[in-house]
């Protein structure tokens, strides 16, 4: 679809345009995301830029620096990534641009991305214990930190051209470990060939075949591990001999409650940090004091592809079943919600595996529906799946959703013409909903298990340290 800027802001547009691209770089992958007409608008038109991850905030100054030349006014906003362009004869409205990762959906940026931001927390840790705690961090600190880290091949500049709020939230997450585990000689590793993706993966390769887990993350969901330098050597012998799920989780057990081997799960830090320990008890004990629960569930008519289904009171106590396979094939999971970030996903089928190993015989009466057969139309099985939306959007009393007979045929023909993955979502959450609620035995029991295997605290998962 063609986009118009509005005449007030086509000049300004245009120096946008001019200042993507100069003499040592070029960001002209792009897009323009939303244009506001309102006269009463102040943001008239947003864009999102996309570069490598390491030349955010560069990328930022640079046209930040390239507008002032050519007399626009150019404000950066404190995220370090997002600036403000005031129109040429108008200050009081601006074009926003956010510089965003390449191939990015969101603040998260991809598993590249990722990959930084869990590096620059071994790099910032790595400056706590050996540089002493600061506010802000020199080019020479982070050189001093990086000597006691092995992050995989991630370098210094990457890390150097985070934005400013992960950067902070690496200096808290810092802080927060060192109060918490305290101790020295430490060495900090992500993604390193001795122990994250060597003995620790290796181990858990010999004995998943022991468990229900469907990955490594569902066992143990550490990004970072801190491990005392002297004993590197012993701890993978000890890790390289266990080829049972039980004696491995008691061989990090050992190692955790010692201090000489900690797994750390890092979530995006907002506001003051806090650490917990997770599945540092029996199976037996982490059952009983989880409390996740069947609460109710949300649901929309056409504005989402989401069923919602809470196992607390909480606004972010829930669960969100959706396809996460885009506009190109189906790939239905719920992802478990947290305040500022996700906590963990579970696959459509490997809920179904999950369930049925913890005793719901019947679920087998839930099927996720074929990508196939999920297309939007009119033909006679398009229609079976129209109906079957409409009839349990219906049943549920999804938000906006009008059950009046006359207003069923407007209904039927909205859904018809979704297109083929909100179909495939809204009919998977749907019918898992529908099962929880009328065929499930025990739908507490139910989402006890969603939960405890989404947020790796399963009876086979290991002991880490959760920073959020």
């Amino acid at each position: 679809m063609a986009i118009t800027i509005p005449a007030s802001a086509e000049k300004t547009f245009e120096k946008v345009m001019d200042a993507l691209g100069g003499e040592d770089y070029s960001y002209y992958l792009f897009d323009v995301k939303n244009v506001n007409e309102s006269d009463k608008a102040k943001k008239v038109v947003e864009m999102v830029i996309y570069v490598p991850q390491s030349q955010r905030v560069t990328a930022t100054a640079k046209i930040q620096e390239t507008l002032s030349k050519n007399s626009v006014t150019a404000e950066v906003l404190p995220k370090e990534t997002e600036l403000n362009v005031y129109l040429t004869g108008d200050v009081k409205k601006y074009i926003r641009l956010n510089v965003k990762p390449n191939g990015s959906k969101g603040s998260g940026g991809g598993a590249a991305a990722t990959a930084i931001q869990e590096a620059a927390q071994c790099v910032y840790a790595a400056m706590r214990y050996y540089c002493g705690e600061k506010e802000i961090y020199t080019e020479d600190d982070l050189r001093c930190g990086i000597d006691h880290v092995d992050v995989g091949g991630t370098k210094l500049e990457e890390i150097m051209g985070l934005p400013k709020e992960w950067k902070e939230g690496s200096i808290k997450g810092a802080n927060e470990i060192f109060k918490t585990v305290g101790g020295s000689g430490y060495k900090f590793v992500r993604g390193d060939s001795l122990l994250d993706d060597g003995s620790i993966k290796k181990a858990f390769g010999r004995v998943k075949g022991q468990t229900n887990l469907s990955s490594e993350d569902k066992w143990n969901p550490a990004d970072i591990w801190m491990v005392k330098k002297s004993e590197v050597g012993v701890i993978k012998k000890h890790l390289d001999r266990e080829n049972t799920i039980d004696c491995l989780n008691n061989a990090l057990l050992q190692r955790f409650n010692d201090r000489s081997l900690i797994g750390i799960s890092l979530k995006k830090i907002e506001g003051n940090p806090k650490m917990d320990i997770k599945n540092n008890q029996t199976a037996a004990v982490r059952k009983e004091n989880e409390k996740a629960k069947f609460v109710k569930y949300d649901l929309t008519f056409t504005s989402s592809m989401d069923v919602y289904l809470y196992y607390g009171p909480g606004t972010f106590e829930k669960f969100q079943a959706r396809n996460f396979g885009g506009s190109s094939k189906g790939d239905w999971k719920l992802e478990l919600k947290g305040k500022s970030a996700a906590q963990g996903k579970i696959q459509g089928t490997v809920l179904i595996e999950l369930l049925k190993n913890a005793g719901f015989t019947n679920i087998s009466q839930f099927n996720i529906p074929t990508w196939a057969e999920s297309a939007p139309g009119n033909s006679s099985a398009q229609q079976k799946i129209t109906t079957e939306i409409y009839n349990l959007l219906k049943d549920y009393s999804a938000t906006k959703f009008d059950k009046s007979p006359k207003a069923e045929a407007n209904n039927k023909a909205q859904i018809a013409t979704q297109d083929k993955s909100w179909r495939y979502s809204k009919l998977a959450g749907l019918r898992f909903l529908d099962w929880l609620n009328r065929t499930c035995s025990d739908k507490n029991m139910a989402m006890k298990e969603m939960y405890l295997y989404a947020s790796s605290q399963s009876d086979k998962s290991s002991v880490y340290y959760k920073l959020q």
